[in-house]
């Protein structure tokens, strides 16, 4: 399809999300683990060693069409993997369900169901000041949460940049634990460029096997060389059998120019942790995805990209339909306008044991993919993308994929289509800028599924452009069983820097009643009605704040709760707020 036809059915434009972090390696993957196969797909070797694909635990059962994405999944070998794949909205988890990953599913629909969150509440919406969450290091990830026996007897998890794991009470925030978990000495300085973050030991946000009692966490060690740790959620202690893994040892890793920023994914057991670069496109580093089996950490898969650079670093991790994981990419350096010699600026699907899919159905790259995007560090892979379930469409399960200029790419998640596989794209931004750092939130109110998401300079909103927006975008069918086209919602305002870097979460209270997306607005916590976007809470009323908050993260909901976690001075905090 060319772009003339494609702007004849919708054109939507988003920015190629990403700063220049890349990831590095040599060329072609590899795993290690036994006397596998080898397959070779699009110039890049998989070595999947024997028994290394492994599918414990199933699929989860994710959300059906109009159901929350984040409905818990089930599993025959004791893995809690979200199921994939639902739209915001529907019959979501309960009140006290565990917030396991970032953006609370495998699909990163970071969509919560809580029925106490009401337009009609917000009036009562207050921080919860007997909750005390402080802890000493700096959060660059999103806080998790694992439910208890009880209500109430759950425990906050944060993991910090000086490789500290936490264990916080639910109720009071008090540590659970006599000392946090220390996993080793943390890489206190970022080795090509940056100051931010501070340090680079724990700088991603983790992933929890609830069933397995198990919190898994990748960190930078004292000399750069990156691990991969298995903590027991009860006492915080290194989990037996192969833990930890040393990523370093894989197919000559290059960890002294690997940054890993993008939240860990579990999928059929398999644990997926993605690697880019630290900034500035510096240094001989590609984009890699190391695979290791959850059960049995001596299976250990990796794939890295063709080229140089083309790291894979978006904060929000990488979205699962069920079926492995999206990989998106950033850009390549001295790359000519042949894409088949490059995996620059893709979505591509990862499977099992790190295994590329570089054929049409699994491969998707914008037709601007080398110019402008990869010629003026335009990346794709500065975001994170999101399943999402749209009913009475064709396609039902679509990747939403926004891009650093200021495009948002709308594909079929079970047929990316290659160059021009879109069914719609859509200009939210400066296309022109590095605009879009983001991840979307999916939601369901009454006028059909929507997605929102942050958005810089020159917004292209509804009521006319602005700078700095979380922006709502209505996917729905002109008629049943057409595609869900894309039409813009509203816009909010939001701060810019650091703050338009953040992404955004969203609520029902069921079904698709009260709809409601939170940001939090500089040290502010808003919400925006998810219907056209009106401020329904707005924290700096009521004198409450939350400073140090970073960009590239997000929230969760917990339990009626909205919570946030922040750093002041190397002193960390999480705060709270629900209705009182």
């Amino acid at each position: 399809m060319t772009r003339a036809l494609l702007c004849s059915v919708l054109v939507l434009s988003l920015a190629s999300c990403s700063s220049s972090d890349n990831s590095d390696g040599s060329g072609g993957s590899s795993a290690t683990g036994g006397s596998g196969g080898t397959n070779s797909q699009g110039g890049a070797t998989n070595h999947a060693g024997s028994g290394g694909t492994n599918t414990t635990g199933g699929t989860g059962a994710g959300g059906s069409a109009g159901n929350a994405g984040s409905t818990a999944g089930g599993g025959t070998g004791g893995t809690s993997n979200a199921g994939a794949g639902g739209a915001s909205g529907g019959t979501g988890p309960s009140a006290d369900t565990s917030v396991t990953q970032r953006g609370g599913d495998n699909a990163r629909t970071s969509h919560w169901v809580h029925s106490s969150l009401t337009n009609a509440n917000m009036p009562k919406m207050a921080l919860d000041t007997n909750f005390k969450a402080n802890f000493t290091g700096e959060l660059t990830g999103t806080p998790l949460f694992l439910a208890g026996a009880t209500p109430g007897t759950g425990r906050f998890f944060v993991a910090t940049t000086e490789n500290d794991l936490y264990a916080l009470d639910e109720t009071t925030g008090a540590p659970v634990w006599t000392k946090p978990h220390n996993i080793g000495g943390y890489l206190d300085y970022a080795p090509i460029c940056g100051s931010d973050p501070k340090d680079h030991g724990i700088v991603s946000t983790p992933v929890i096997d609830a069933a397995a009692h198990k919190i898994f966490l990748a960190a930078a060690m004292t000399d750069g060389h990156h691990e991969i740790h298995a903590l027991s959620t009860d006492t915080g202690d290194e989990v037996s059998g192969g833990w930890p893994v040393d990523v370093s040892k894989i197919n000559n890793f290059p960890s002294d120019v690997q940054n890993q920023r993008s939240a860990l994914s579990l999928v059929n057991g398999i644990l997926y942790v993605a690697f880019g670069g630290y900034c500035g496109d510096a240094g001989a580093y590609h984009g890699w995805v190391v695979a290791v089996n959850s059960a049995d950490p001596t299976k250990v898969g990796s794939w890295s990209t063709l080229h140089q650079q083309e790291g894979i670093w978006a904060a929000g991790g990488l979205a699962s339909d069920g079926n492995g994981v999206f990989a998106v990419t950033g850009n390549a350096g001295g790359v000519s306008g042949d894409h088949s010699k490059s995996d620059s600026e893709e979505i591509i699907r990862i499977t099992d044991m790190a295994t590329p899919h570089r054929d049409t159905a699994n491969l998707f790259f914008p037709t601007e993919w080398a110019t402008p995007m990869n010629s003026k560090d335009l990346d794709f892979g500065s975001c994170s993308p999101a399943v999402v379930s749209v009913p009475n469409a064709k396609p039902s399960t679509i990747i939403v994929a926004p891009a650093k200029p200021g495009r948002v790419y709308f594909l079929d998640a079970g047929n990316l289509g290659g160059s021009l596989g879109q069914f719609a794209d859509m200009a939210v931004a400066d296309t022109n800028s590095q605009t879009l750092y983001t991840t979307p939130s999916a939601y369901t109110a009454a006028s059909g599924v929507h997605v929102a998401f942050s958005t810089g300079a020159g917004s292209q909103c509804p009521n006319g452009n602005s700078d700095n927006n979380v922006m709502s975008i209505l996917l729905k069918p002109s008629a049943p069983g057409q595609a869900p086209m894309p039409s813009k919602a509203w816009c909010a305002p939001i701060g810019g820097g650091d703050t338009a870097k953040r992404s955004p979460i969203s609520t029902n209270s069921s079904g698709s009643n009260d709809p409601i997306v939170w940001y939090m607005n500089g040290s502010n916590l808003n919400g925006f009605n998810g219907e056209d976007g009106t401020v329904l809470f707005d924290s700096s009323k009521g004198g409450s704040s939350c400073g140090g908050v970073h960009k590239f993260t997000s929230l969760i909901a917990v339990g009626g709760r909205i919570v946030a976690g922040g750093d002041v001075g190397g002193q960390g905090h999480l705060c709270s707020w629900s209705v009182h």
